[in-house]
């Protein structure tokens, strides 16, 4: 490449915009427009109706600028009880990852397995956490490890069902052609079983990623109010307690934005684990 057109390739002031970067633009306009347009009306209606109809009562429905006060004068806090969810969050759902696909990887090696074992599966995702908190608590503490439990409950059944699902939707003729050239379980499982049920666990671990989030506070609502330090599912029990309406706004959309990190995060890890190969991945990347 000769100098002279090295200079050509660098944009001038005042230089029109070149069709790929403005089919960029539009790309990002097109995707983070409508929901930035949401929220921006989301937040006026909020103010309208904060000023309007709670305008004498704005401890039921407190104004945005005090929410936003809230969260920065009591910051710490809120990192605090943030950081307290955020592990429990995780360490259940580690626990779900690890024994919602170690149950279904076993359910799915025979039909008898499945019939014996999935019933008691869907049997623990049906359970009202309320009802066995009280056992929980008796066997695991008045503490952080009974959250974590809760967590855990709340989000293995989806990551076990999606597994599950994928790996018995492996194709048909691709299993033949294993078979005729006399692959073994184990190559069967690795190279064509658990590559092609990727979609599905990733939709599964996507789910229980918020429910997670989800588990850890109702596990703080029902079982952490022991003290005020805790997880933010306590230190809102204490605010609504003391009618602090605005700090427990503001620990709702700290939580809310947790639960929506950790699911952002999941599924930035399954487009990156399926975007060379799988449809889905690479229609998000298009």
């Amino acid at each position: 490449m000769t100098a002279t057109t090295n200079i050509n390739l660098i944009s001038k002031p005042g230089q029109k915009v070149k069709p790929q970067q403005q089919n960029r633009l539009r790309r990002f306009v097109f995707n983070a427009g409508p929901p930035v347009l949401v929220f921006i009306l989301f937040i006026a209606l909020w103010w309208v109706v904060s000023a309007t109809i709670y305008a004498d009562r704005n401890y039921l429905l407190p104004r945005p600028p005090a929410v936003i006060k809230a969260m920065v004068d009591n910051w710490s806090l809120i990192a605090e009880g943030t950081w307290i969810t955020f592990t429990s969050a995780v360490t259940g759902f580690a626990l779900a990852i690890v024994l919602g696909m170690l149950g279904a990887v076993i359910m799915s090696l025979s039909k008898g397995l499945e019939r014996s074992f999935y019933p008691y599966a869907v049997l623990l995702q049906t359970v009202p956490i309320v009802a066995v908190a009280p056992v929980i608590v008796l066997w695991f503490g008045y503490n952080q490890n009974s959250v974590i439990v809760i967590a855990f409950m709340i989000a293995v059944f989806p990551i076990l069902n999606n597994t599950m699902l994928g790996l018995a939707s492996a194709d048909r003729n691709q299993i033949d052609l294993f078979r005729m050239h006399r692959a073994n379980k184990i190559t069967e499982f690795t190279k064509l079983r658990f590559p092609g049920a990727l979609p599905n666990i990733f939709a599964g671990l996507r789910i229980s990623a918020g429910m997670s989030v989800i588990g850890a506070i109702v596990g703080e609502f029902i079982i952490g109010s022991g003290g005020e330090k805790g997880g933010l599912g306590v230190k809102v029990i204490f605010a609504q307690a003391r009618l602090q309406t605005d700090l427990l706004f503001a620990e709702v959309i700290a939580a809310t934005l947790l639960g929506f990190v950790f699911f952002m995060v999941v599924s930035w890890i399954g487009n990156l684990s399926l975007r060379s190969w799988h449809e889905s991945a690479l229609k998000a990347d298009a």
